[in-house]
């Protein structure tokens, strides 16, 4: 019986495999749509509290509107949704760089930005004060075939 219970246990630990994070080099290959967004600390709007900023931001926002970021192969890059009114930024001088896991965003409006690829997550922060208190927002992007 002990013979039996150790195959067991032998069998069972060679058939667990580990959880494989995909690697993606070539990011342009893909869209990537947001998955989430969440504010820390919960945030209170309109009576509200919630960590998570896509609810908050209400359900015609562009957060809740197929909000995805794109990056082509010549260098450029958007953020687009079909939200009403969020077609209003334009992108046209918007570039990309990445290096290594790190994507720089140059929007072209003399400011940049760091965003990290973890996997298949593009992670994307952004701090903001309100009433006094800093608040981060942690948005993922995941890659989806095109």
């Amino acid at each position: 019986m002990k013979k039996l219970l150790l195959i067991l246990a032998l069998c069972l630990a060679f058939a667990c495999k580990k959880k494989e994070t995909v690697a993606i080099d070539d990011i342009t290959s893909y869209k990537w749509p947001l998955q989430s967004a969440t504010v820390s600390p919960v945030l209170t709007v309109d009576g509200k509290s919630s960590s998570n900023f896509m609810t908050l931001s209400g359900p015609s926002s562009c957060l809740n509107n197929n909000y995805a970021l794109s990056f082509s192969s010549n260098g450029s890059y958007a953020f687009t949704s079909t939200g009403p009114l969020c077609d209003m930024i334009s992108f046209q001088n918007a570039k990309w760089t990445k290096n290594g896991n790190e994507i720089t965003l140059n929007a072209g409006f003399g400011n940049t930005e760091t965003v990290n690829l973890n996997g298949a997550n593009i992670i994307q922060k952004y701090t903001f004060e309100k009433e006094g208190k800093t608040y981060t927002v942690t948005y993922i992007f995941t890659a989806k075939s095109k």
